[in-house]
């Protein structure tokens, strides 16, 4: 738990300094780290624990309390990685990663979670479908 700073305030509509559940994960894929994943959610979810995440998946434990997730709002980029995301990588300093920032909102357009993540760019792809209105 920690407190919101000025853009997890505005993004989940908290007031700035409020408690926020902070999660910090590495994704594996057949044992190889292929993502860095940093996620804020409203302290309603501060039972989620890290074993609990060792088990499920993140939204699996969200929907599991009755989060009906509706819609979310994502940017995609590309930013060199740092040290000590390459570290936590196994990547080269400066190496491609993929970012994506994600706002979800549940059914009732409440902000449930603050995703950034990075990835491996070698070994991750985006795939987005497109609607008209």
């Amino acid at each position: 738990m920690v407190p919101a700073d000025a853009e997890v305030s505005l993004a989940l509509g908290v007031p700035a300094g409020e408690t926020v559940l902070a999660i910090e994960r590495v994704r594996l894929a057949r044992d190889e780290p292929l993502a860095l994943m940093r996620n804020w959610l409203p302290a309603a979810f501060s039972d989620i624990t890290s074993e609990a995440l060792t088990q499920r998946g993140l939204y699996e434990l969200m929907r599991a309390v009755g989060v009906h997730m509706r819609i979310a709002n994502q940017r995609i980029g590309a930013i060199a990685a740092s040290p000590a995301q390459a570290r936590l990588l196994g990547a080269k300093r400066g190496a491609p990663l993929l970012t994506m920032e994600r706002i979800t909102y549940d059914d009732t357009g409440a902000p449930v979670e603050l995703g950034r993540h990075v990835y491996r760019a070698e070994t991750y792809t985006f795939q987005t479908t497109v609607v008209g209105r």
